[in-house]
């Protein structure tokens, strides 16, 4: 008896923790996006701190859950943890793309405003970019 409460305990144990992690991907997810769609009203409005802020924002938690293999890796169901690496991809090519509009804010290359922009409108983009590819791979598995 004290068995089968310990295994059905335990059993449940597992299900609630997977089931916590599949809500914390989602979860996590709906934060890039809710970060990534402010980085977007900011450049729509002008609004250069706002870029900062909010690409700084999405940035360090873009990082913090996509940059860990394991992990991200952990938070996937057990057929897709083989594509993990493409959230390490992912990361990698948003922190590149944060850089450039980090730069592009700061006229670091002394550069005319519409050039700025246009740079940093551009490595907007390729962030999306970045998003929608690895969504495709690791949640469509294309």
């Amino acid at each position: 008896m004290l068995n089968k409460i310990l295994f059905s305990s335990f059993f449940s144990l597992i299900l609630f923790f997977t089931s916590l992690s599949a809500y914390d991907l989602k979860s996590n997810m709906l934060l890039l996006n809710a970060e990534l769609s402010e980085v977007q009203r900011a450049f729509i409005t002008s609004n250069q701190q706002g870029v900062i802020n909010s690409i700084k924002r999405f940035a360090s938690h873009a990082k913090e859950l996509l940059g860990n293999k394991e992990k991200f890796k952990a938070m996937l169901p057990k057929d897709k943890q083989s594509r993990a690496n493409e959230a390490v991809m992912a990361a990698n090519i948003i922190e590149h793309n944060v850089q450039i509009i980090l730069d592009a804010t700061a006229n670091k290359y002394k550069q005319s405003g519409k050039v700025r922009r246009e740079e940093a409108q551009r490595a907007y983009t390729y962030i999306e970019h970045a998003c929608f590819r690895c969504h495709n791979i690791v949640r469509d598995g294309q």
